[in-house]
């Protein structure tokens, strides 16, 4: 539901509406409650185990899913503050934004796959390949886990007002309409949006729940929750991976100086990477130079890991978002085929040209190429296996709680003449591992001490 319909007369879609009735709620409102869930759930806590680019094993501590989560999460929040103070005339959905894209963004990468992208791409191969028309998409997995997969206090009455009433347990989240709109950054399926032909926000087994969630949006249009947290993501990424990574001593960010040999690599590097920015190459070059002339540490004056150092570039980094946040304006009563946000330009290609700090000296680094390869391999082999295991019904490979899934009646009906719910299965399994359990499975399927 686009929240632009909210804002003056109210929506014919309840925001704060579940899927499944619960039974009375508490003091808290919906959205709190939801934001509440998620920060409970044993998914969110996985993402602790869950590498954001580069492992902290590789000997920094790089922030890691969660940390990157919460830090979304902190920019959403205050987008949406001021988003909502800046209208007179709110709709419950305004009213209660800030919470909802809290809650949603917290809940953003929660079917982010042990290893990331590399293992997300293979994983979509492989459950394609395996017979599953949907594969596997991080953006989909976690609407999956919010809406079935997840565990919380949510329950509903059973017979309500009859003589053999009773709780019973509601699977997923069972979030509101709105905190759930908030969280597609991809509101269409496999294949139904020829523009982004690799990106889908869920499978056939939620389309149900992805309709009641749509009621009444246009097709494919972000809502207003989920437009503010893809720009608080892209501001947490560009600006806190840089951060990190200079500190590690990975992106030479202190001996970028225009017309250098280091400046020129990187400089044709990007635009090579994107053809579509060179019509505006002397605007990203201006912002590269805004960018150096604010930086605090240059070859005469180097980093050196204090306190007072870091205080440099927090304030540094600080004095970046502060205006990127104030960039993003509501177009209230948006048109069929418009956003229901704009972004100032020069903030966005600011943003962009930071982004690419991390894809030239990290992503593109040919020891991280190598450490991926192996990252594959320990993906296929163990979803091979346990898929082989789960079609035999050798479910002693599996941990209890994947073998309930698969005793379920519901699962036992599914499975004696439905292949793509066992691969489901099996994918689910391996996307809510962390990458440590990943590796130590690969190692005992391998036989290797």
């Amino acid at each position: 539901m686009a929240l632009d319909s909210e804002v003056g007369d109210p929506s014919p879609q309840d925001p704060n509406q579940r899927f499944i009735d619960e039974r009375p709620p508490d003091k808290r409102s919906n959205a709190e409650r939801d934001r509440d869930r998620v920060l409970y759930s044993a998914q969110f806590a996985r993402l602790a185990e869950i590498t954001q680019v580069i492992s902290p094993e590789r000997g920094y501590v790089f922030h890691n899913r969660l940390t990157h989560s919460l830090k979304v999460g902190q920019i959403a929040r205050r987008i949406a503050q001021r988003i909502s103070e800046g209208v007179k005339e709110k709709g419950e959905g305004l009213r209660d934004l800030p919470d909802v894209v809290e809650a949603a963004a917290l809940a953003h990468d929660l079917g982010h796959p042990p290893f990331g992208h590399v293992a997300e791409v293979e994983l979509n191969k492989l459950v394609q390949d395996a017979g599953l028309k949907d594969g596997f998409e991080g953006n989909a997995q976690s609407f999956r886990i919010l809406t079935r997969l997840a565990a919380s206090d949510a329950v509903t009455l059973n017979n309500p007002g009859k003589d053999d009433e009773y709780e019973e347990s509601i699977y997923g989240l069972n979030w509101t309409r709105q905190c759930l709109d908030s969280v597609l950054k991809y509101p269409w399926g496999h294949g139904e949006n020829a523009k982004y032909p690799g990106k889908w926000g869920f499978y056939e087994t939620e389309r149900e729940i992805f309709q009641w969630v749509r009621q009444g949006s246009l097709e494919v249009r972000r809502s207003l929750g989920a437009e503010i947290i893809d720009w608080a993501d892209d501001i947490t990424y560009a600006i806190h991976d840089l951060l990190d990574f200079f500190r590690s001593g990975n992106i030479p960010f202190d001996r970028l100086r225009k017309g250098s040999g280091e400046y020129l690599e990187f400089l044709n590097g990007m635009l090579g990477r994107e053809q579509s920015w060179k019509p505006f190459k002397k605007e990203y070059e201006n912002a590269l130079a805004d960018l150096i002339s604010n930086f605090p540490f240059r070859p005469s004056r180097r980093f050196t890991d204090s306190s007072q150092d870091h205080m440099r570039l927090h304030q540094f980094a600080t004095g970046l978002i502060r205006p990127l946040v104030d960039s993003i304006k509501y177009v209230q009563n948006a048109g069929p085929t418009e956003r229901t946000v704009l972004i100032d330009p020069l903030a966005k290609r600011q943003v962009d040209l930071l982004k690419q700090f991390t894809w030239h000296y990290i992503i593109l680094n040919r020891d991280l190429s190598i450490l991926q390869a192996g990252q594959r391999k320990a993906i296929r082999t163990v979803f091979r296996k346990l898929l082989l295991a789960a079609r035999r019904s050798d479910f002693q490979m599996f941990p209890d709680a994947v073998k309930h899934e698969f005793r379920t009646d519901d699962i036992k009906r599914l499975l004696s003449g439905d292949e793509p719910n066992r691969v489901r299965v099996v994918s689910d399994y391996i996307a809510g591992l962390t990458e440590k359990e990943v590796m130590r499975v690969f190692r005992t399927i391998e036989g290797i001490a």
